[in-house]
């Protein structure tokens, strides 16, 4: 039997005072552009809270968890969207921060949350094979290149080079067979995997799994949500017992 882990670190909507020293255009557009990014609601869509998780209370735009710390190991650092944010997607500088502040969050905020998710995921994988769900959620408005545009399925599922592709391929098939269009590593690709995984987890196995729904499938009516909801939680139990060491 495995255990399930989510990992949600998109749908923090806080913002800390600190925060708004740094802008240098309206704060009314500073949140329009957080409210456009937030994975709204994947909280409640994955898992009902029967599962371990651990998930970002702050905005993405403050400090984005699932960025390298160091920009120059994170492509989107370019754009102005890494760790720290200073521009939206639409290519607008929103604010201007010093690399004191920068470092000051990385300590304060980003580093414990990475310490945090290192020490629950090898403390399941003492006793436990784990499979770690990445849960997001996207939208055609907030992506960033046109050629991601095209052709967007209602769930994409992402995973690492190396990942189980049987296990990958059920993902895609139990998705599939619920109705809903599914593409794989696409409009993104890839799952979270901690920093420092043990060595010491007496044979078990990890596996990570990115699970990236689209917007329009789940967040602007009820009926909708609560059927995905009841689907990702099915599949989320039928991973409980899906035989990931083959």
């Amino acid at each position: 039997m495995n255990k399930i882990f989510l990992h949600i670190p998109h749908s923090g909507e806080r913002l800390p005072k600190n925060f708004f020293n740094g802008l240098i255009i309206a704060k009314k557009d500073v949140t329009n552009f957080k409210s456009a990014i937030t994975d709204a609601k994947t909280d409640k869509l994955f898992g009902k809270n029967h599962y371990k998780r651990i998930k970002a209370k702050y905005s993405r735009i403050f400090c984005d968890v699932e960025k390298y710390a160091d920009d120059e190991k994170e492509e989107m650092s370019k754009f102005g969207m890494g760790v720290i944010y200073t521009t939206t997607n639409k290519n607008v500088k929103f604010a201007q921060f010093s690399e004191k502040y920068k470092q000051n969050i990385l300590k304060k905020y980003y580093y414990p949350y990475h310490e945090r998710l290192d020490k629950e995921v090898n403390k399941l994988l003492l006793k436990n094979n784990v499979v770690l769900i990445d849960c997001h959620s996207f939208s055609k408005d907030i992506i960033m290149f046109d050629e991601r545009k095209e052709n967007l399925p209602d769930i994409c599922v992402g995973y690492n080079a190396g990942a189980n592709q049987k296990l990958i391929d059920f993902v895609c098939e139990f998705l599939e067979g619920n109705g809903y269009k599914v593409s794989k590593n696409y409009p993104y690709s890839g799952s979270m995997v901690p920093n420092n995984l043990s060595d010491n987890i007496n044979g078990h196995k990890f596996e990570s799994i990115m699970i990236e729904v689209n917007k329009i499938t789940y967040l602007f009516d009820k009926n909708k949500f609560k059927k995905l909801q009841n689907v990702i939680n099915q599949l989320l139990k039928k991973l409980e017992d899906f035989d990931i060491k083959k």
